[in-house]
């Protein structure tokens, strides 16, 4: 017996490729231009849409911008799921497999990072920066995240310290690392060799005791 599709799911079906549509085009765009050299007319020159679909289905061009951010963080969080250790693995070994998991998820979507690095160089005002604000706090807790399941068994109380001391050094490596990937991308592995081997040598001295001592000492 064949299902027939009602009129209605089809234009459901048509919107949804459309939004795709902007939003594929939109991310390229901005990701070459910025979103300041990225206008409404262009996204819709270059999808072949009406400007008034553009509207219609985001509202503004900061609605656009808001729409691929969030698809951005899905994709990338679905293409990098949670990793399981075992009890074997040294935590050399675990960051090591972490940011090189981490380093393909952002592979499969390089228009989406490259817009992040416009986004933040350019210090977008309004809802753009808030679009751009709630990015980072994602990315950043997921690091975090991705520290302390790294680092689970040291206990909870301190793989989560150690994943909250580390994440904002992380962060900053792991996007250093990409943006040195665009010009030297043979250099990629080694240099998340080298930030897994300092990750992990910061994070023994976090938990050594003189450490604690230190950072209980009165300043």
């Amino acid at each position: 017996m064949t299902t027939r599709t009602s009129p209605k799911d089809k234009r459901l079906e048509l919107g949804e490729r459309s939004k795709e549509t902007i939003l594929d085009v939109a991310t390229r765009l901005m990701s070459a231009r910025g979103y300041e050299g990225t206008s409404i007319s262009a996204i819709a020159k270059e999808s072949g849409l009406a400007a008034s679909s553009i509207y219609w289905h985001f509202s503004s061009k900061a609605g656009v911008l808001t729409a691929v951010m969030d698809r951005g963080n899905a994709r990338f969080y679905a293409d990098a799921p949670r990793l399981e250790f075992g009890p074997e693995t040294s935590h050399l070994e675990r960051i090591a497999q972490t940011l090189q998991h981490g380093m393909r998820a952002l592979e499969q979507n390089p228009d989406f990072v490259r817009l992040q690095v416009i986004l933040m160089l350019n210090s977008p005002a309004g809802a753009v920066n808030e679009a751009v604000l709630s990015m980072r706090t994602q990315a950043r807790e997921g690091i975090r995240a991705a520290l302390a399941q790294a680092f689970g068994d040291l206990g909870p109380d301190r793989s989560e310290a150690v994943a909250a001391g580390l994440a904002d050094f992380v962060a900053a490596g792991f996007e250093g690392i990409f943006l040195a990937r665009e010009s030297a991308p043979g250099a990629t592995q080694c240099l998340l060799r080298r930030l897994a081997r300092a990750t992990v040598t910061l994070a023994e001295g976090m938990l050594s005791p003189d450490s604690a001592s230190s950072d209980s000492a009165p300043q």
